[in-house]
């Protein structure tokens, strides 16, 4: 299946995961990130959201960010001395594990993606 190519100010960002024997025993945890100005002790967040679609119904999923409004709140404290570069998150997204297709993001150009992989536990834990 053939992506489309980003709309203007995006890119497309494609990445694939390692095949895995037990792959449902896998999620994957994906983070938009971008960099911004801020002292080494505040801490920031981003409001950026990375959504889940489709290409045919129920098929061919891809990620994309599609709100307009991106908001970056930074908690500052003013004793922390002179603002560097720091990596903001967004909140992330948990997939399913698949190694057979890769993964398409539509991100804006300033932004980039990064992932970790998570090994579930194969067994539920019953609450009573």
């Amino acid at each position: 299946m053939e992506y489309p190519e980003a709309k203007e100010g995006f890119k497309k960002v494609e990445f694939k995961l390692p095949i895995k024997d037990n792959y449902k025993d896998y999620k994957v945890e994906i983070f938009v990130t971008f960099m911004t100005k801020a002292t080494k002790c505040d801490a920031a967040s981003s409001t950026v959201n990375l959504e889940r679609g489709y290409l045919l119904p129920g098929r061919y999923v891809y990620y994309e960010v599609k709100n307009k409004n991106i908001e970056t709140v930074v908690m500052t404290n003013s004793n922390c001395g002179e603002k560097i570069d720091k990596k903001v998150y967004n909140y992330p997204l948990f997939e399913e594990y698949r190694s057979e297709s890769p993964y398409i993001c539509y991100i804006p150009k300033d932004m980039k993606i990064e992932y970790r992989i998570w090994k579930v536990e194969p067994k539920y834990i019953v609450v009573e």
